[in-house]
């Protein structure tokens, strides 16, 4: 019963993404990088189909104490979700998947991700925090624009930095083929 319902549910999203139509979910179904121990959950798959050259999928690894997720958009070339959190407000950040970002004027620093070239572009320190964080991949790019409030500042891009983690599309693509027993592919 379950496999049939895990099977249903990606063919519903499969059909809804590959129609051109956009997704919203609530928080009630984050984007997480584990469903039963296993990658490719309906939100990731939402996200994979979203951008289909990108290698690489973002996703939740982790909620620290004081964060949760407010919003999941899945749409054609696009697909975000944003985190709030007790202390650095309600917009605290919004992590976007798309096929390429512009990163000039932004600084190369040591990735955090493998397989990722990470730039970092700071905005305000003033009061709070406002910056822009890319990884560029194969095929996408990953962005998180960071509008911190409150005295932490900064402080709270650690937690982003722990809660946010990449699947490969690869893992996204065989979970799809596994549930449904080879009859659906992510990438027909």
């Amino acid at each position: 019963m379950k496999r049939a319902l895990a099977a249903i549910g990606i063919a519903v999203v499969a059909a809804v993404v590959l129609s051109g139509c956009s997704v919203s979910i609530g928080s009630a179904d984050p984007p997480v990088c584990r469903s039963q121990g296993r990658p490719g959950g309906p939100p990731m798959v939402l996200m994979a189909q979203s951008v289909p050259s990108a290698s690489l999928i973002p996703c939740i690894s982790l909620v620290p104490a004081g964060w949760s997720v407010q919003s999941f958009l899945a749409r054609n070339n696009r697909a975000d979700f944003r985190l709030k959190s007790d202390i650095a407000g309600a917009r605290a950040v919004d992590i976007v998947l798309i096929h390429r970002c512009d990163v000039r004027g932004a600084t190369q620093v040591p990735t955090d991700q493998p397989g990722t070239t990470r730039w970092e572009r700071i905005l305000s320190i003033n009061t709070g925090y406002r910056g822009t964080r890319y990884y560029t991949f194969p095929g996408g790019c990953v962005r998180y624009e960071f509008k911190l409030k409150g005295p932490a500042r900064a402080a709270p891009v650690n937690d982003v930095s722990l809660a946010v983690d990449f699947v490969t599309r690869t893992q996204v693509a065989a979970e799809v083929t596994r549930q449904s027993h080879g009859r659906l592919h992510l990438d027909p």
